[in-house]
C-alpha cells in the first residue's frame, strides 16, 4: 500500500513538471514577475550633476532691436592726484604808465585841501584874538585864557589851541606880555624852566634861553622847587616859580 501511494506522488510529480515544461513553452502573455508587480517604492535621492560638455562655437548676431543703455553705474574711488607741474617762468615787468587825468586831478585836490587847512588854522588864530583882545607885536600874537593852572597844563592847553606857552625873545614882546597878564592883574606863566639842568634854563624846545628879564636876586630855586618862571604884571620882571602852582596861562601865536 505504501509503495503504491509513492508511485502515484512520483507520477502526478512527474505529470505536473512536464506541463511546467509545456507553459513554459508557450508565447509569453504575461512575463512580470512577483517583486516587479509589487506596490512602486519610494524615489531615491537625486544624483549629482554632470561635468560641463565641452563650450559650443558662437551663434550668429541677432538681427533684433538694440536694447536701450543701462544705468550708469556708481562712480569709483578718486584715484591718486597727479604730480606737480613745473612753475612757468615770470614775466618781464612792464614800463610805468603815465599819469591820468584823474591823478592829477586828485593831486591838484590834496594841494587845495593843504592850502584850506592852513588859512582856516591862521582864520582861527585871528579869531581867538578878536574874541580875547590878544595884543600882537611884530609877528607875535599874546593871548590871555584868563584861566589859571599849572606849567604843565597850561603848556597842553595852548598847544591845543594851535599856539604856544607865551615865551618873549626881546624886551618889545616882554612889554606886550606884561600889558596882557596886567589886564587880568595876575602874574603868568613862561615857556621857560630849567627842569632838565638846574640853573641851566631853555625853552619848551630845549633851545638855551635867549632874553632874560631877572628880578633882582632871582632865579634863585627857594627851597629847591622852582623849576619855572612867571613874568610879573606889575613890572614885567621875571621870577623863577614852582611848576605845579597855578598861574595865569597866556598863549602865543
Amino acid at each position: 500500500m505504501h509503495l503504491l501511494q509513492l508511485f502515484m506522488v512520483l507520477l502526478v510529480g512527474t505529470s505536473l513538471g512536464r506541463a511546467a515544461v509545456s507553459e513554459a513553452s508557450r508565447p509569453e502573455v504575461n512575463t512580470c514577475t512577483v517583486l516587479a508587480c509589487g506596490s512602486p517604492g519610494l524615489n531615491g535621492l537625486p544624483g549629482r550633476d554632470g561635468r560641463d560638455g565641452a563650450k559650443g562655437e558662437k551663434g550668429d548676431q541677432g538681427v533684433g532691436p538694440k536694447g536701450q543703455q543701462g544705468f550708469p553705474g556708481k562712480a569709483g574711488p578718486p584715484g591718486p592726484a597727479g604730480p606737480m607741474g613745473v612753475q612757468g617762468r615770470s614775466g618781464d615787468k612792464g614800463q610805468k604808465g603815465e599819469a591820468g587825468a584823474t591823478d592829477t586831478l586828485r593831486s591838484q585836490m590834496a594841494a587845495l585841501e593843504t592850502k584850506f587847512q592852513a588859512l582856516r588854522t591862521e582864520f582861527s588864530n585871528y579869531k581867538n584874538v578878536a574874541l580875547l583882545q590878544g595884543l600882537t607885536v611884530g609877528q607875535k600874537t599874546f593871548i590871555s585864557t584868563h584861566r589859571h593852572d599849572t606849567y604843565t597844563n597850561g603848556k597842553a592847553q595852548c598847544e591845543k589851541a594851535g599856539g604856544t606857552l607865551a615865551s618873549p625873545k626881546n624886551a618889545a614882546e616882554n612889554s606886550a606880555l606884561q600889558e596882557v597878564a596886567k589886564r587880568d592883574s595876575k602874574f603868568a606863566f613862561l615857556d621857560v624852566n630849567d627842569i632838565q639842568t638846574e640853573g641851566r634854563f631853555v625853552y619848551a624846545n630845549g633851545a638855551p634861553v635867549s632874553y632874560t628879564n631877572w628880578k633882582s636876586g632871582e632865579p634863585n630855586n627857594y627851597n629847591g622847587v622852582e623849576d619855572c618862571v612867571i613874568i610879573l604884571h606889575e613890572n614885567g620882571l621875571w621870577n623863577d616859580y614852582n611848576c605845579d602852582t597855578k598861574s595865569l596861562i597866556v598863549c602865543e601865536f
